[in-house]
């Protein structure tokens, strides 16, 4: 079996392969698109891409992973990605590292390492998918509730069926800010938006109303935070 291993710290426009390859994310921060489904990830996110699934990470960071690569015909059979977002020890980042720096040991070590690291991934997805798959939850019902004003994230955290703690610790961890983050920049995003196509027709106020803010002084400060400049200021370089 022929196994290629290596690190990579650019960015590569999309692309596929016609074999598995498995990313172990050891820096950086950003979003994985895999055959145009977002997926996020940061340091110790693992993901198993199948042959001809395309993909492109997106980040701001500098993004550094492992590769590991080949004909895994006899371990893996999924036809979809796997992605686990790693746990408080770093075990899978452990086995990632001892692959990396025995890559050019005997063939039997390496491949009796990655089956190690192939076997740990599928025995924590799936408590780690059922995770993912209530934060995604929660994300998509902030996401098309945030016109509300009166929308609370808790009580949104509270349905998940996970202590309130918890589910908020990894719903920061999965989407990279707190649920209360991620409705501010829904609304000052969808914001943006309004003001791109109405330009002058409505008020800024309204159109802070019209996505979730009460407060037009707050809305100011949230808007100029994430964007950089206050939204007459984004108004004005928009025309």
């Amino acid at each position: 079996m022929n196994i290629n291993v290596g690190f990579l710290d650019k960015e590569r426009p999309k692309h596929k392969h016609k074999f598995y390859e498995i990313l172990i994310y050891t820096d950086g921060s950003g979003v994985l698109s895999l055959n145009d489904v977002k997926v996020p990830f940061s340091p110790g996110t693992i993901v198993i891409i199948p042959p001809n699934t395309e993909h492109e990470a997106f980040s701001k960071d500098t993004v550094q992973r492992i590769f590991i690569n080949g004909s895994f015909d006899w371990l893996l059979t999924n036809s979809d990605p796997v992605v686990l977002f790693g746990n408080s020890e770093g075990d899978g980042l452990l086995l990632a590292d001892l692959i990396y720096r025995g890559r050019f040991e005997n063939s039997d070590y390496i491949t009796s390492l990655v089956s190690a690291l192939v076997n740990y991934i599928f025995h924590n997805a799936d408590v780690d998918n059922k995770m993912n798959m209530a934060v995604k939850s929660i994300a998509n019902e902030i996401s098309k509730r945030f016109c509300d004003s009166e929308l609370n994230p808790t009580e949104i955290l509270a349905k998940s069926g996970y202590a309130e703690d918890y589910v908020r610790s990894e719903f920061k961890k999965i989407i990279g800010k707190s649920p209360k983050a991620f409705l501010i920049e829904t609304r000052v995003s969808h914001s943006c938006l309004l003001i791109d196509m109405y330009k002058n027709s409505i008020s800024l106020t309204k159109i802070a109303e019209k996505c979730g803010f009460t407060d037009y002084v707050y809305f100011s400060r949230c808007f100029k935070k994430i964007t950089g400049m206050s939204p007459r200021e984004y108004l004005h370089a928009s025309q």
